[in-house]
């Protein structure tokens, strides 16, 4: 058995969780908290957002934790910003203590498991492949704490507890997709004696599941991160690369007298292996593309953590041991590396958000206008590919803005992805903006006339013949009249 955390370990796992954030950075409504943000204030105020909602609330209310950040709000009387970042903090924090339980079950030596936890620190937001999800994001996300949950499953796995089902349970009512991935992996690591038999390697005849609408096919071509088979070179690396590496990690766990860190390996590429099979099989055969946007290669998630924490963990026993300096060698690049890549993935935003802080990007800004100065029942047109804008940086405009708006074609595509049913209204939406960059006021009055927009957000110089109360140097406010 594995020691007991005692008081430095946990002071230890507070100081990397607070490297995380100063290495990573932290944001606020950025990229998928998109979706997120607009839950948890619908759900605090129901009367926002009367006309959109669905566009967010479809994926959202699949998770507790829209419901349990509104609940500390309530309790607490704290800003909502300010809980979203402790949230944040708390799940890195419960990711990060999963990574040293894991490593902990495969080596003796507090220098290599912490060694490895110091690895999944300093590269926690790398990419999975070509799959576009990260190994942990820069903001809160349920994927985080549903990840954590999983970490924690794994070693109620190995112990052979059933503390493994609740641990399960908790990933399942955080994120779905994590525990569904999660318990492909825990049951080949709970699997003892795989046998085999040709029956089961023998494919049956697949019932017809046909893409539900023309619309969602449309869709389901904007996707290359779905659509695995128009990968590039690299990112095909990317999803072998740790299937074929965890079996040499296997071969040094048995020659290190580690058992659990081989079989640990062992299975992860095994299952690893079985889901890109599956991801395959789901993007080949037309029957199944349907299930496309579950994504199957996600569940290359675990095994990429597990990677950097048993590659660390080797480092750390055969190499780093415990001299100072080969620490600072192989961490402080790797880490400036990595603050570097996050200053260029938001390079118009603060590397931290800090809560409460003024805006300092034109587009919040903005956001932040129309929240204090429109009306409740503002119902806002934006370029459909707004997020994608240089000095954007992926914030989300119902995040900050807390007003209704047109589907967009960056971030509300993916949810219509999983709810088939929305898909019509996504293209109509969309496509009624294709022009956007050429637009007149007349495609404006157009817009109000068949959608009812009230506002509208466009980059400057504007257009000429639009009332604008609110310009700052990218962005003007207008409204319709």
């Amino acid at each position: 058995m594995p020691p007991k955390m005692s008081f430095r370990d946990f002071a230890l796992l507070l100081l990397l969780t607070a490297a995380v954030v100063l290495i990573h950075g932290y944001h606020l409504g950025v990229e998928d908290q998109a979706i997120y943000l607009p839950a948890v204030k619908k759900l605090l105020d129901p009367g926002l957002y009367p006309r959109d909602a669905l566009f967010f609330l479809a994926q959202t209310r699949l998770t507790l934790l829209i419901a349990i950040v509104a609940f500390t709000v309530r309790i607490t009387h704290l800003p909502l910003d300010a809980v979203v970042f402790l949230w944040h903090f708390v799940s890195v924090y419960l990711f990060l203590w999963g990574c040293l339980r894991l490593s902990r079950r495969c080596f003796s030596a507090g220098v290599a498991q912490w060694a490895g936890v110091a690895m999944v620190v300093s590269v926690i937001t790398i990419p999975i492949a070509g799959t576009l999800m990260l190994m942990m994001d820069q903001y809160l996300h349920p994927r985080t704490l549903a990840t954590a949950a999983v970490l924690f499953a794994a070693c109620a796995v190995l112990d052979r507890k059933l503390s493994t089902f609740a641990w399960v349970a908790l990933a399942g009512v955080i994120h779905p997709q994590i525990a569904l991935f999660g318990c492909v992996h825990l049951a080949l690591l709970a699997w003892r004696v795989p046998r085999w038999t040709p029956a089961a390697l023998v494919m049956p005849d697949l019932p017809y599941w046909a893409p539900p609408n023309a619309a969602w096919r449309e869709l389901l071509a904007t996707r290359p991160d779905w659509l695995i088979f128009q990968w590039r070179w690299y990112e095909w690396l990317g999803a072998f690369g740790p299937i074929a590496l965890l079996p040499c990690f296997a071969r040094l766990g048995e020659q290190r007298g580690t058992p659990a860190m081989r079989h640990i390996c062992r299975r992860l590429a095994l299952s690893g292996g079985l889901t890109v099979a599956a991801g395959l099989l789901v993007n080949g055969v037309p029957q199944l593309h349907r299930f496309i946007p579950l994504q199957p290669m996600r569940t290359l998630h675990l095994l990429y953590i597990a990677l950097f924490l048993f590659g660390g963990g080797l480092l750390g026993e055969f190499v780093l041991r415990k001299r100072a300096w080969r620490w600072a060698l192989l961490f402080l690049p790797l880490c400036s590396g990595m603050f570097y890549a996050q200053r260029h993935v938001f390079p118009d935003s603060p590397h931290i958000e800090w809560p409460g802080r003024t805006p300092r990007n034109d587009w919040v800004e903005a956001f932040d206008w129309v929240r204090q100065n429109t009306p409740r029942d503002a119902y806002l047109a934006l370029d459909p590919r707004h997020m994608e804008r240089p000095g954007e940086d992926h914030h989300g405009f119902r995040a900050f803005a807390e007003r209704g708006m047109m589907a967009d074609y960056t971030k509300d595509r993916g949810v219509v992805g999983l709810f088939p049913e929305l898909a019509y209204a996504w293209r109509d939406q969309v496509r009624a903006r294709e022009a956007w960059k050429t637009f007149q006021l007349a495609g404006f009055q157009q817009l109000r006339a068949k959608y009812g927009v009230t506002w509208v957000v466009v980059e400057r110089p504007g257009v000429a013949g639009l009332n604008c109360p609110y310009a700052n140097p990218t962005v003007m406010v207008c409204r319709l009249e």
